[in-house]
């Protein structure tokens, strides 16, 4: 086998993931307000549903790998054999699962009083997640390689954008629109799979699946999984419970807000990828002074992107946004509360990705989470009563504080960082 696996400069990786990403940034910068103003607030509303039917699949696809997996490359990523006998037996976890979400959402519209748009985006959203298995960004994670699913990412998503410039005039091309969008990311993978067999990247081999590799990884997968599973009621339901409470025309005001709120997300991610696989190494060698300087790097670079992002959104959001988007005055309110939100997320991406999970100590995050989950649908009815949409995205606030909060004090006590 043609050995890939190189061991990558993080200054020189983080740099790639900021260059792809500056674009994927633009990109969503350019795309979501024409989609808002061809197809309008309902029918965007309609779309940004048909995405997160898109998320909810996919999530159970990933079934937490992700992380776990590729935790399990970065501690070694000179022993091929290992990364492909992984490889291998996520792969097949991977496919299985899809065969029920794939069932599942048949069976939910068969028997579901949907209208017949509806039911058309929530089978596109379910058979999207086949992205999950054709793009093993895991694996390029535990490589310390994310530049390679960027790139590609990038390129699905221009190609998009163009196809739906082109195609995408009016609201009867809301299914157009979905396809563009939501096979992106499936696109991607396919162009990942003809790399990764060209290049013989790793190897996928019958040989090395067996029962008991199956059973370890789903074990010590689940602890992420059934973690963030937790999250799925202040996270992917969002949009569904504001659909449903709220009407699709409010989903739509939410949902562009949402989508340039996560910006910020994309300026985040690259720095938390590309120190994925050095944070495992440090944690494997004990390095934890050295851990701790480069998390407090990472935040100070957080907090002056928030901050920029706040005061840009406070002085220019409303007479910006009122250029492709009728509401907004509701848009750059909404985009306070997120932005914020945004911040506090990317404490507890460090805290998380960072910290708790290269330190083998997955296993608290399902605690966190009930915790969070719990305090979310105490609060999500009456602040929906209270504020409406800006009541649900108070209330993410508000869950997000709690779970910082949370996973900071087990930190402490377990005392993670001290040697």
């Amino acid at each position: 086998m043609v050995v890939y696996l190189m061991k990558a400069n993080v200054g020189r990786e983080t740099i790639y993931l900021y260059l792809v990403q500056v674009s994927n940034i633009i990109l969503p910068l350019v795309l979501v307000p024409y989609l808002a103003h061809v197809l309008g607030v309902e029918f965007f509303g309609k779309l940004s549903y048909a995405q997160a039917i898109s998320y909810i699949a996919i999530f159970f696809v990933d079934f937490g790998f992700n992380f776990s997996a590729a935790r399990n490359i970065g501690i070694d990523t000179n022993n091929t054999k290992n990364i492909s006998r992984i490889y291998s037996n996520v792969q097949v976890i991977k496919s299985l699962i899809f065969i029920v979400v794939i069932l599942l959402g048949v069976v939910f519209v068969l028997f579901s009083n949907q209208s017949i748009i509806d039911k058309k985006l929530t089978i596109l959203g379910v058979i999207s997640a086949s992205s999950s298995i054709l793009m093993p960004a895991w694996l390029f994670q535990g490589l310390g390689r994310n530049s390679n699913v960027a790139f590609l990412n990038f390129a699905s998503r221009l190609l998009s954008l163009l196809l739906i410039v082109l195609f995408v005039k009016d609201q009867d091309d809301l299914i157009i629109a979905a396809i563009c969008q939501l096979f992106s990311p499936v696109l991607a993978g396919v162009g990942m799979q003809i790399i990764i067999l060209k290049n013989k990247i790793v190897d996928f081999a019958t040989s090395y699946i067996s029962f008991e590799d199956i059973k370890i990884l789903t074990r010590d997968s689940f602890h992420n999984f059934s973690a963030s599973f937790l999250t799925l009621g202040f996270t992917y339901f969002n949009p569904i419970i504001i659909k449903v409470f709220l009407g699709d025309s409010v989903l739509g005001v939410y949902s562009f807000a949402d989508k340039l709120a996560n910006v910020l997300r994309q300026l985040y991610i690259p720095l938390v990828q590309a120190n994925f696989s050095r944070v495992c190494s440090l944690f494997h060698e004990q390095q934890y002074s050295t851990l701790k300087k480069l998390f407090i790097r990472i935040a100070y670079v957080f907090l002056g992107i928030s901050l920029f992002a706040y005061i840009s959104n406070y002085f220019l959001g409303e007479v910006v946004i009122n250029l492709f988007f009728s509401e907004s005055e509701s848009v750059s309110a909404l985009l306070r509360v997120m932005i914020f939100t945004q911040f506090i997320i990317a404490i507890s991406m460090i805290l998380v990705n960072l910290i708790v999970i290269p330190a083998g100590q997955s296993f608290y995050l399902k605690k966190v989470y009930l915790f969070a989950v719990i305090f979310y649908f105490s609060i999500i009815y009456p602040m929906i009563k209270w504020g409406g949409v800006y009541g649900v995205a108070i209330s993410i606030s508000l869950v997000e504080l709690l779970i910082v909060c949370l996973f900071y004090k087990f930190i402490k006590k377990k005392k993670i960082l001290i040697q």
